[in-house]
C-alpha cells in the first residue's frame, strides 16, 4: 500500500498534457490501475489546476450555427472537437460569457439563465440571473466564472452590465457563490459620460483578484470589480493615447511587474501599456513595449488588411488575433506565435485552459 501511495505522488506530478496519463497507463498494469482510477483523476486535475501554466486545449466560438469547440494542441495532445459538446438545453438562444479554471459560462437569452459548465466531467448548473443585471440597454450582461485552486467543488460567478435608466451611465455587478447558493447585493458605480457607454463583448480578465473589462462608447475606460472588496470602480485612460482605437483592438492584460495593463493593435503595431502610480498617487500609462506585428507574423498583403484581438488566454498569456483569412495565437512574452490553417468564423474566441486526461 506504501509503495502505491509512493507511486500515486510521483504519477500525480506528470505533465498536465492530455497524453500524459494515456501513455502512463501502458506500461503496466499496476499503472494503468492507478491512472483509470477517478479518484487519482481528481486529484491530478486538482494538483494542475493549482499552476501555471494550464495547457491550453483549445478555444470556443461562437456564430449563427451555435457553440463550438475548436482545439489548438498538436497530435498526441489534440483533443476531439466533438470531445466537448456543448449541452443540448445550450445549444439554442444561448451565449458564451466566459472559460476560467476549467468551466465555460453561458448566458441563456430566453430564459434570463446562466449556466456553468465543466466540458471535462460533464457537470452543469443553471442559475437564474439577478432582474436588473437583464432588463436595461445591454439585454447580455457580460460575466465571468472562477474557482480558487484545487477546489473541484465550488465556484464564483460574476455579472456585470451597463444601464443608463436617466441622466448617467452606471455599471452594475454582482457575484454568486456556490457555496452560499445565493448572488450579492447589487454593486454600482457611476461611469462619468455624457454619453451611452457599454462594456466590451471581450471576455473579462482576471488579474489578481481583481476583474477587469473594457468600457466601449466615444472614450475608452476600464472596469474593475475587486472580488475582495466587492467594490466597482471606473479606471479612465488617456484620451490622447486610446480615445481613437477601435474598441475590439484594445484589451487588458498583466502589466509587467503585476496589475493591469494594456495592449493595444494599431496599424499593424503591439502597444503594451502599463499603469504606474508615483509616490503621490498620481497615475499615468506608459508605453514599455512596441512589437510589429507585420514582421513578426510575416503577414501577406491579404492579411495586413485587416487584424483584430478576438481573446486572451490568462494561464499562457497569450493574445488571439483574426485577419480576413487566419488566425494567430501570441504569447505576450516569448513572442512565439502559432498560425492556424483553417480560418475559424467568429467574432469572440474564449481560450479554454483546463487538465485534462485523454481517454484510458
Amino acid at each position: 500500500m506504501e509503495d502505491d501511495d509512493l507511486l500515486s505522488e510521483i504519477l500525480l506530478r506528470l505533465p498536465p498534457q492530455p497524453s500524459s496519463l494515456p501513455r502512463a497507463s501502458a506500461a503496466c498494469k499496476r499503472w494503468r490501475c492507478l491512472v483509470s482510477d477517478p479518484a487519482f483523476t481528481r486529484r491530478f486535475r486538482r494538483h494542475h489546476h493549482s499552476r501555471n501554466p494550464t495547457p491550453l486545449l483549445g478555444f470556443f466560438s461562437q456564430d449563427a450555427a451555435g457553440i463550438t469547440f475548436n482545439p489548438t494542441m498538436e497530435p498526441p495532445n489534440r483533443v476531439s472537437p466533438g470531445r466537448f459538446t456543448v449541452p443540448p438545453e445550450a445549444r439554442v438562444h444561448s451565449k458564451i460569457l466566459g472559460c476560467r479554471h476549467g468551466l465555460v459560462l453561458m448566458f441563456h437569452q430566453k430564459l434570463k439563465q446562466v449556466m456553468v459548465w465543466d466540458p471535462v466531467t460533464g457537470d452543469q448548473r443553471s442559475l437564474a440571473v439577478p432582474h436588473p443585471l437583464v432588463f436595461g440597454t445591454d439585454k447580455t450582461p457580460r460575466g465571468a466564472v472562477l474557482r480558487a485552486a484545487g477546489d473541484a467543488h465550488h465556484f464564483r460567478v460574476v455579472l456585470a452590465s451597463c444601464d443608463r435608466p436617466q441622466q448617467h451611465t452606471r455599471a452594475f455587478a454582482c457575484i454568486y457563490s456556490s457555496e452560499t447558493g445565493v448572488w450579492s447585493d447589487l454593486i454600482s458605480t457611476l461611469v462619468p459620460s455624457e454619453d451611452y457607454m457599454t462594456l466590451s463583448t471581450m471576455p473579462a480578465v482576471l488579474i489578481g483578484d481583481s476583474l477587469y473589462w473594457t468600457i466601449t462608447g466615444n472614450w475608452r475606460a476600464v472596469l474593475e470589480f475587486d472580488l475582495n472588496r466587492l467594490s466597482l470602480a471606473v479606471i479612465h485612460l488617456p484620451v490622447d493615447k486610446f480615445a481613437y482605437c477601435e474598441p475590439w483592438n484594445i484589451t487588458v492584460v498583466p502589466a509587467e511587474g503585476g496589475g493591469p495593463g494594456l495592449l493595444l493593435v494599431s496599424d499593424l503595431t503591439a502597444l503594451l501599456w502599463n499603469r504606474n502610480t508615483d509616490c503621490d498617487g498620481v497615475t499615468s500609462w506608459v508605453l514599455t513595449r512596441t512589437v510589429e506585428l507585420d514582421k513578426l507574423l510575416s503577414l501577406n498583403s491579404e492579411e495586413r488588411r485587416f487584424l483584430m484581438i478576438i481573446g486572451f488566454a490568462e494561464y499562457n498569456n497569450a493574445i488571439f488575433l483574426q485577419t480576413d483569412i487566419s488566425l494567430f495565437m501570441v504569447q505576450l512574452e516569448s513572442l512565439q506565435f502559432k498560425k492556424f490553417p483553417v480560418h475559424f468564423i467568429g467574432r469572440c474566441y474564449h481560450p479554454f485552459e483546463s487538465i485534462y486526461a485523454a481517454g484510458i
